[in-house]
């Protein structure tokens, strides 16, 4: 029956089979198998067609809100525990953070916890947020929504944004394109706003809006645009300092959420707090050379 809720939440958020496949990295096939599982063992009619899509029958979506916190709760049994004197947490970075500066700073938070063993998995903000509450794993780092009042928050930065220009255009042009994350991800939603009041010109220009700022900067590399992507992948990415520069006043908030039933174990508030530690040593260093190119 988990398998059928989780395609069953998937096309309710998603509203495809189609989509609700690849953000479970599943063939359709197997989705809609899923699906008719979840239904014949039900009983009742879960999904109707709605146009070219499919929605949620009204009694679907009262099973899936009575369904959440049990299947949440359920897979919460797998809390992180003492195994051989290990504790072992899994841990979902947001793409960005995961292609970028997140499995560097969290292996300099681990080399200090020889005792705590951590199982990256990389999705999307909104996933990671959605598997959370779901229990799938125990943390998530990510830009978070404000929405997520059920996920406990840690703050660990503010990133700084960046504008990046192609090889050799001297500064960012006005005319040209700008490349950035698609209004439906947190990030986007998280400086869309302080775009607006601070630098008012880039939202005014031609935007493309693409799936992963790694995407857009792979586009502005190859002279399609400038590109509006957070530091640390500039940094990464090693970029020439006179590609890119930062935008003052816009900065993405990066928290480690925590289920309530994890935030309060030991192991966690030493990994939380060396975490914060090491990024918070990353994003110094990176700002004192930054000020000095």
């Amino acid at each position: 029956m988990l398998d059928g809720i989780d395609a069953l939440l998937a096309l309710q958020r998603f509203g495809t089979v189609s989509e609700a496949a690849v953000r479970l990295r599943l063939t359709q096939s197997a989705v809609s198998k899923r699906l008719r599982a979840l239904q014949d063992e039900l009983g009742y009619a879960i999904v109707e067609p709605q146009g070219r899509k499919l929605r949620l029958t009204a009694r679907a979506i009262d099973f899936l809100e009575r369904a959440r916190p049990l299947v949440a709760e359920l897979r919460g049994l797998k809390a992180p525990g003492e195994t051989q004197g290990f504790a072992r947490f899994s841990l979902a970075l947001a793409d960005s953070i995961a292609s970028s500066w997140g499995p560097a700073v969290l292996r300099a938070a681990l080399d200090s916890l020889p005792d705590i063993r951590v199982d990256l998995h990389s999705h999307r903000s909104v996933l990671v947020v959605e598997s959370l509450r779901l229990g799938r794993y125990h943390l998530g780092l990510c830009t978070a929504p404000p929405a997520a009042t059920d996920l406990i928050h840690h703050p660990l930065v503010d990133e700084p944004m960046v504008v990046v220009r192609p090889r050799g255009a001297p500064r960012a042009s006005p005319d040209a394109p700008l490349i950035t994350i698609e209004a439906s991800a947190a990030s986007w939603k998280a400086i869309e706003p302080l775009l607006r009041v601070n630098h008012p010109q880039l939202v005014a220009r031609v935007i493309v809006p693409v799936e992963s700022f790694s995407a857009a900067l792979q586009m502005v590399r190859a002279g399609f645009g400038d590109g509006l992507i957070p530091l640390g992948l500039a940094r990464e990415a090693r970029l020439d300092r006179a590609s890119y520069h930062l935008l003052p006043s816009v900065r993405r908030p990066v928290a480690l959420l925590a289920r309530k039933t994890v935030h309060s174990l030991p192991s966690f508030v030493r990994l939380r707090d060396r975490l914060l530690e090491a990024t918070t040593a990353y994003f110094a260093t990176r700002s004192t050379s930054t000020r000095q190119s």
